[in-house]
């Protein structure tokens, strides 16, 4: 499946998880992570749909973006609203505490799981670049880098 495929089905399943305004361009950038953590995504995206629900929050809650950064898995939910805010954001809720269990809880899997291929990997830096992969994809990376 390639990264475009992944995206319009996640778009498509989970549709009502982000924010309807999103343009096409949008869609390009919202979900930048690698295929071996496409899973995790799947099933936050599944939890935290069954959550909005279980709480009549579906709507009210948007996914605004999911990448790497620092070789860890980044994702980024806020209330719909928010954006109209003025300066004062939301106040804590259940469904807030919630989320971000929800989100602790599978960035933690991802620290432990290879972006590539979704075999059990760890962080790892190289010439002060970070990335959460296996010793194979480490070692692959290695040799593209000039690395040893």
């Amino acid at each position: 499946m390639t990264h475009d495929e992944f995206v319009a089905g996640i778009r498509e399943r989970y549709a009502d998880l982000f924010d309807p305004d999103n343009s096409h361009q949008d869609w390009q950038y919202l979900i930048t992570v690698g295929p071996g953590w496409w899973p995790l995504i799947g099933d936050f995206c599944e939890k935290s749909q069954a959550l909005l629900r279980e709480h009549g929050e579906i709507g009210k809650w948007f996914i605004r973006q999911i990448k790497e950064k620092m070789g860890e898995l980044r994702i980024y939910v806020r209330p719909a609203a928010y954006e109209r805010l003025d300066i004062h954001p939301p106040q804590p809720t259940q469904v807030t505490e919630l989320l971000s269990d929800l989100r602790s809880q599978i960035v933690e899997r991802a620290n432990h799981t290879c972006e590539e291929c979704g075999e059990p990997g760890e962080l790892r830096v190289l010439d002060g670049w970070y990335r959460t992969c296996c010793d194979k994809h480490f070692q692959e990376w290695q040799a593209r880098k000039g690395s040893k």
